[in-house]
């Protein structure tokens, strides 16, 4: 952690990382960046919106999965005869998937159902022949095949444990989509100044992450230092090739995240920072 009114006081340094400070240069004409009703609030609130958005739909999905399958584990069914009146095995299934049309009578009157399982269709009664299935009293038209692997229903202890499992790792794979309003935030408020650095760019790695844009820089030491900025699809630098010189008019105090004015847009953005590997430095 840095002293940020050191930082603001006129010094000629920017700290980029937790481990790389360097040498900077002043913008004093440069009008410090406002929080509320800024486009960089409103962007990053829609963000954090969309992201708590997915995980709360994901959340209510499993929910619902596991009540449904609750509810169809602990139903009262009967069980009869019906006739297979056609079968239809899924092309873009990787595992035995086959459903079956059924015809069969409940109190005298001839239904039509379906019953999807977890088998291939040629283990199961072809067209034509008799099968025996279980009919829900709640809804006549529920039907499940006796004895085969029910695929029409959902597994109520494999969706409990995805509700377990499933919406910390979403939260997890939006960690930034989620804190990045708080981080810029903070910045807004730190009272740091802006500061101007001259960068070389080194080179560019992926992943399925994202891209991390890899710039060199003189520290304070006078040795160049080496930083990364991540970033998942356009690069907030603009578009770069190993070995262009680029100016950064940026906030920073070391803590993972900077806000990057772009004199060409007019805007601030926040960017990601990253302190190298050895095999960059």
């Amino acid at each position: 952690m840095i002293n940020s009114e050191s930082q603001g006081s006129g010094s000629h340094w920017v700290q980029i990382t937790e481990q790389t400070r360097l040498q900077a240069s002043p913008l004093p004409d440069r009008e410090q960046p406002v929080w509320e009703g800024s486009r960089l609030r409103r962007k990053l609130l829609i963000k954090r919106s969309a992201a708590i958005l997915v995980i709360g739909t994901v959340t209510a999905l499993l929910g619902w999965s596991v009540v449904a399958g609750i509810n169809h584990a602990t139903a009262t069914y009967t069980t009869i005869e019906g006739t297979v009146t056609a079968q239809t095995e899924s092309p873009r299934s990787r595992t035995a998937s086959c459903q079956l049309d059924m015809s069969y009578t409940v109190d005298g009157q001839e239904l039509h159902g379906v019953a999807k399982t977890n088998a291939y269709c040629n283990t199961l009664p072809p067209v034509g022949s008799h099968a025996r299935i279980n009919v829900a009293s709640s809804d006549p038209h529920d039907i499940w095949l006796e004895g085969i692997d029910d695929a029409g229903h959902p597994n109520p202890i494999l969706f409990a444990v995805f509700l377990v499992v499933a919406p910390f790792a979403i939260a997890f794979a939006l960690w930034t989509e989620l804190t990045d309003f708080g981080a810029a935030r903070k910045l807004v408020d730190s009272g740091v100044q802006w500061r101007k650095i001259r960068a070389t760019v080194v080179s560019k790695s992926g992943g399925r992450a994202g891209v991390i844009l890899w710039l060199k820089a003189n520290g304070v030491s006078g040795e160049p230092s080496t930083f990364g900025i991540f970033y998942r699809f356009a690069s907030p630098v603009g578009p770069v090739r190993k070995g262009d010189s680029v100016e950064l008019s940026i906030i920073a105090d070391g803590q993972r995240h900077a806000l990057l004015w772009r004199p060409e847009t007019q805007d601030v953005d926040l960017i990601h920072t990253n302190q190298p590997p050895a095999f960059v430095a």
